[in-house]
Formats: C-alpha cells, structure tokens, sequence
C-alpha cells in the first residue's frame, strides 16, 4: 500500500513539474512575440535613405527589428553566397538576383521587380559649365568615378554608356573606381574627381554647394535598371519578412520611394 502511495505521489510530482515547466516555456515563447523578431535586409546602396525612411514608419505599429546591411549589390551577394544572415534581398540588378536563383538562394515565387532608377553623370560645382556627355573625352574631363564594374551595379551600367558610345579606349584612363555609388557621390562631392556617374536618386543627394546633375543618360544607351527583391528560400524569419516585404509595395512605401526619385514597377 505504501509503495502504491509513494507511487501516486511521485506521478504528481513529475506531472506538476511538468506543468510549471510548460508554462516556463508558454511565457517565455510569448514574451520572444512580444519583442517580436529580427530581420535581415541587404540593399544596394542606393536604397540607403529611402529604405531607412520606410523602416523608421514600419518600426511604429511593428516590434520586428529590421537589421539593414547596404553595398554594392554584387558585393551582398557574396556575402548571402558565404552564408551571412539574410532575410530579404533587394538588388539594384536584374543579373545580381538571377545568379542567386541559379544557385537557389531565394524563394523564387517570391521575386518581383520593385523599382527602377535612371543613371545621371553629376559633377563638381565647379566642373558643372564644362562637364557634358560630350565632354568625357575631352581635355576638360580629367576623372570620371563609376562603381566597381564587377560589383556595383551602375558601375556595369556606365561602362555599357561607354560601350555604346564607342569611347571606352578614350575614357579608361581617367576612370577611377568606386566601391559603391555613394562613394562616387562623396568622391564628385569632396573634388576627388570632376565628374561621376550614380543614379538619379543619388543625385538628388548631392549637395548642391558642392556639385550638381548634369545630364540624365539615355536609357538605350545601357540595359534597364531594375530592383528585383527576394525572400531568401532559408529565411529563419520568413513570415516576418513577408511582412515587411509587402509593406515596402504599399502606398506608403510607394510613395518614399518616388520621394527619393525611384520609380515604382
């Protein structure tokens, strides 16, 4: 009877520890909701302001961290191709995207063409009489800044302008190469060289004491510039990331964007 009775009493025990251990695990799944989650969004560079802007919105009805990393779009997806964390994915490439989605990166049902953007030549205050489309073979254009061919975006776009403009054996020894568009904007914007080229909405940034846009190129003259984004098909944030993914195509984001001079697909 005693064994019986030793028996029941430790089956209460270990149903009660067993309880109070559920519930340890109930409050603490329910204060992780509370702080809701982390999400990893890596953007060109180019995305940098109005990215910023449409998180700072988003951070004020939702808990969800968003963690940003920006760059060249060909350097980020080095960096999602050596397993750094990432949820979301935008590029300013159409090419950048599809290497991803060869090596099965992304969700590919989740992939859409988000924005566009048109590629200026800006210059330095004082350059800003002499420096045309023209002008870049001339004596009275020394340097020329473009991204980094092989990893930024506008880079590959610029030398493409060159291309078809038949003047790349006349401009390459005055270009200078830049990690990213915002460094070719702070290079025209400090003197470092005369001219550069970056997006549109990189040139509204400029600072209109130190330089100026000068022409916007023609879009036959380079591919189209398109920003595809993708959630990452390993996303350990995957619902949170949808999220924040529809919101940056909603009206409020829509409208940022434009703000910044993207235009919206």
């Amino acid at each position: 009877m005693k064994v019986k009775k030793l028996s029941l009493l430790l089956a209460l025990m270990l149903l009660t520890a067993c309880i109070f251990a559920g519930c340890g695990d109930s409050k603490e799944e329910a204060a992780k909701s509370e702080e809701g989650g982390e999400i990893t969004v890596l953007a060109a560079a180019s995305l940098t302001d109005a990215l910023n802007e449409i998180i700072t919105e988003y951070n004020k009805d939702c808990k969800d961290k968003i963690k940003t990393s920006y760059a060249g779009s060909g350097d980020l997806v080095q960096q999602i191709k050596g397993n750094a964390p990432c949820d979301l994915f935008i590029s300013a490439s159409k090419k950048n995207m599809d290497e991803l989605e060869e090596a099965d990166f992304i969700d590919k049902e989740s992939r859409k063409d988000l924005l566009g953007n048109t590629l200026t030549l800006i210059a330095t205050k004082e350059a800003a009489g002499k420096v045309t489309m023209d002008a870049l073979t001339t004596d009275a254009v020394k340097q020329i800044a473009i991204g980094e061919p092989e990893t930024v975006p506008a880079g590959k776009y610029a030398t493409q302008v060159f291309e078809n403009m038949k003047i790349t054996d006349k401009v390459e020894k005055k270009i200078v190469k830049a990690k990213d568009v915002r460094a070719v904007l702070n290079y025209v914007e400090t003197g470092n060289v005369e001219c550069g080229f970056v997006y549109k909405t990189d040139a509204m940034l400029l600072d209109k004491d130190k330089g100026e846009m000068v022409a916007e190129v023609k879009d036959s003259l380079h591919d189209p510039i398109v920003y595809p984004a993708a959630i990452m098909k390993d996303s350990q944030q995957a619902e949170a990331a949808e999220n924040f993914y529809k919101f940056i195509q909603e009206d409020y984001a829509k409208g940022v964007f434009e703000k910044y001079g993207f235009t919206v697909k």
